[in-house]
């Protein structure tokens, strides 16, 4: 299975105004972006609705200031949806209260339907009896409708586009498809042209090359490419998942600077998937060999489990056996 929570709850963090800018500019244009947008998600991991409510894809949970007559602090919660779920209107409903009784703040609710139904498309949760009851509206934006400016999202500064572009290439694009590799490849052109701090446009790669996920089968299509690639470009290259590793060495061209950006690029993947990590298993990433991170860099965009990422090939064996 693809793991797309992970780089979606990265890239939230990474790029919040952008993703407003593109998906919701009229919250946007609202937001008071001189004064600190703080994120609550471990605030967040307290009051989530339990498993019968349906399966939980990504949340986000922001503290940002609008503007108006006196400034006002209020909270915006997101959700990722990547599948139809019929509970999921009413999980954001009881998102919803459970926040406004802890906060006591005023909350906004933003659900990205990142899903391949066109019918899919939930706006407010109603709950009435004897025409008594209760109603939340939250803001909704289907990705699917972004195929049909696809274009303009390779066009746009915004660099949120691309994430969107990458969301719609994993989604339509079948796991074995060369499309997938072709499209990867333009989005790195297009992160290029975009002018982004080294530090974001490392980070902005890692999430386009989680999101789209390229199975080992395509692994040679895509070396392959990117020779090609390479030699009419002047953008500075090393391989699959390691570029943003690379940024992060000691020195250019040394091993041990080398190994340590890579180790890097991991520890923060792992974090992102599966929270924080045990420091003894933190200092065996960053003192694992090349042939190890290798292992454990393919091992992470489809494990479910952290110690599915580290476990030895026997271990591995005998899980898919059982």
């Amino acid at each position: 299975m693809e793991d797309h929570d992970s780089p979606w709850k990265g890239a939230l963090e990474e790029f919040f105004d952008p993703f407003l800018q593109l998906l919701f500019p009229e919250i946007h244009q609202s937001v008071d972006w001189t004064r600190p947008v703080r994120f609550l998600d471990k605030e967040l991991q307290k009051l989530r609705p339990d498993s019968r409510m349906g399966r939980r894809e990504v949340d986000k949970l922001a503290e940002v200031t609008f503007h108006g007559g006196t400034s006002q602090t209020l909270l915006i919660h997101v959700e990722v949806q990547g599948h139809p779920d019929r509970h999921f209107a009413k999980r954001m409903y009881l998102y919803h209260t459970r926040l406004r009784d802890h906060f006591d703040k005023p909350i906004i609710d933003l659900a990205v339907l990142a899903d391949t139904n066109p019918k899919f498309r939930p706006t407010q949760f109603e709950e009435r009896i004897k025409g008594k009851g209760l109603r939340l509206d939250f803001h909704s934006v289907k990705l699917l409708d972004y195929e049909a400016r696809w274009e303009e999202l390779l066009q746009s500064a915004n660099p949120f586009a691309l994430i969107v572009a990458a969301q719609l290439t994993a989604k339509r694009e079948g796991r074995q498809s060369k499309h997938r590799v072709d499209n990867l490849l333009r989005f790195y052109r297009c992160a290029w042209r975009m002018g982004l701090s080294e530090e974001q446009h490392g980070r902005l790669l890692v999430f386009l090359d989680w999101l789209v996920a390229l199975p080992p089968e395509l692994e040679d299509y895509y070396n392959a490419a990117m020779v090609h690639f390479k030699e009419g470009s002047a953008m500075p290259f090393v391989s699959h998942l390691e570029r943003f590793g690379e940024k992060q060495g000691l020195e250019k061209g040394r091993q041990e600077g080398r190994q340590e950006g890579r180790a890097n690029v991991l520890l923060r993947q792992l974090q992102l998937k599966f929270g924080e990590l045990p420091v003894p298993l933190s200092r065996r990433v960053m003192q694992a060999d090349d042939a190890q991170l290798d292992a454990w860099v393919e091992r992470v965009l489809f494990a479910t489990r952290l110690e599915d990422v580290f476990a030895s090939q026997r271990q591995r064996t005998d899980s898919a056996a059982t």
